[in-house]
């Protein structure tokens, strides 16, 4: 089946750039995360790494990663949308207005979802910024011929659910692959199966490399199965969740997925939640990262160095721009938090984190001054965030690293 890429809006490079860019960046979790691998995972720890070979490894890894961030939403997601939603008989055609029916939010498909409110609400937001009205007339047809508002709805959960279960997989195995790739490259150039950052520190042991070979095989396995079970799975588990009245004997897992429906969606249609991310990464990429590594000594670093780089990228984060948020608000007069706290709890309010970008300006009762502050403070906090966050994961960690790598490698060899 020939299945064309859907186009996507870049942002612009005038006007409110900076701000532009930080909404634009904020909203695609691959590209975030690309930057941060680059800024924080890749140059400093390349400077930071104890000889050459390891250097180009995370160099290698790095440039990989950053290359797929963007070429994964890119090219294949828009595949998968098209090809499922025409297999499905959504729509009948390669109709780019109708595709866009794959982006009304997960929270209309639920049971007590108004699957009508949301494609107008989609269709809309189209219509004005493409100054047509050739989304509302494509929704209109394809709600028409269904003529049955939960069949559309259960179709549509069976294409996100399809998309969700091969962007998983796809994703796990690109990511399960990128450090066998690095590896591989440095065991041809050396003839060297223990871990590279160990090379100047001591001599290659025999019985390490005679292990390592007869293991590459079932670690391949392990891999591949750490790739591929959890989309199943989650894929499954997530669509149950969306699906399900929430009633006294919902499970807890179920009901907070019918809840945080609008978590489990794909901005434009195409770069995965956080959520998402955080659950390929835990589930899938954590473990093959672990299972791939050649001796004990990258087993420990590589799960340290990911751990370290999950919570800054997760909590860090979150908690740099919360602190910075709330003082700008308070001592500048912007609006970057969120600002509904009625009825919450100090802990209930210290979780609301700082406003989605691409919705400021829909925001009622702001101002054109304050607005134009909010948007100009919130991107330098948001990048602010974000250089402390690849400072932290880029020099110190390795500098707790290689010492920790050091004192292993001189304990092994005065036994």
């Amino acid at each position: 089946m020939k299945c064309n890429n859907i186009s996507k809006k870049t942002p612009s490079l005038h006007g409110n750039n900076i701000y532009e860019i930080t909404a634009y960046v904020q909203n695609h979790t691959l590209i975030n995360r690309g930057i941060t691998t680059i800024g924080g995972s890749t140059i400093p720890q390349c400077i930071m790494s104890n000889n050459k070979y390891e250097a180009q490894e995370r160099g290698i890894m790095g440039g990989i990663y950053f290359i797929a961030s963007y070429l994964t939403p890119i090219l294949l997601i828009p595949i998968y949308n098209r090809c499922f939603l025409k297999n499905k008989s959504i729509i009948k055609d390669f109709n780019k207005a109708a595709e866009r029916i794959i982006q009304v939010s997960k929270e209309y498909l639920t049971p007590k979802g108004n699957l009508k409110d949301g494609l107008k609400e989609t269709a809309n937001n189209f219509d004005k910024k493409l100054k047509n009205k050739n989304t509302s007339m494509a929704f209109e047809e394809i709600y028409k011929r269904y003529g049955n508002e939960e069949k559309l709805k259960d179709d549509l959960l069976s294409v996100h659910k399809k998309v969700l279960m091969t962007d998983f997989i796809t994703t796990s195995l690109m990511w399960s692959a990128i450090p066998w790739i690095a590896t591989e490259l440095t065991e041809k150039r050396t003839k060297r199966t223990d871990f590279s950052a160990g090379f100047n520190l001591r001599e290659n042991q025999k019985s390490e490399i005679s292990a390592s070979k007869q293991n590459k095989k079932k670690k391949l396995l392990w891999n591949i199965a750490f790739a591929t079970i959890p989309g199943i799975i989650f894929s499954n588990t997530v669509t149950k969740g969306l699906k399900s009245e929430i009633t006294i004997d919902t499970g807890y897992l179920t009901k907070k997925i019918s809840q945080n429906a609008a978590k489990f969606n794909y901005t434009s249609g195409t770069n995965m939640s956080k959520l998402i991310y955080a659950s390929i990464w835990l589930l899938s990429s954590f473990p093959a990262k672990i299972i791939s590594a050649r001796d004990k000594n990258e087993r420990k670093d590589r799960a340290i160095r990911d751990i370290g780089l999950f919570t800054m990228f997760f909590g860090g984060d979150f908690l740099i721009n919360n602190i910075l948020g709330r003082l700008s608000d308070k001592y500048l007069g912007t609006k970057i938090m969120d600002t509904n706290t009625r009825n919450m709890n100090f802990f209930e309010k210290f979780k609301l984190g700082i406003k989605n970008f691409n919705n400021l300006e829909k925001e009622k009762g702001l101002s054109k001054e304050i607005l134009q502050r909010t948007k100009k403070a919130g991107a330098y906090i948001y990048w602010t965030s974000l250089l402390a966050n690849t400072t932290l994961i880029g020099f110190a960690l390795p500098k707790f690293l290689n010492k920790l790598l050091r004192k292993n490698i001189q304990r092994e060899t005065t036994r």
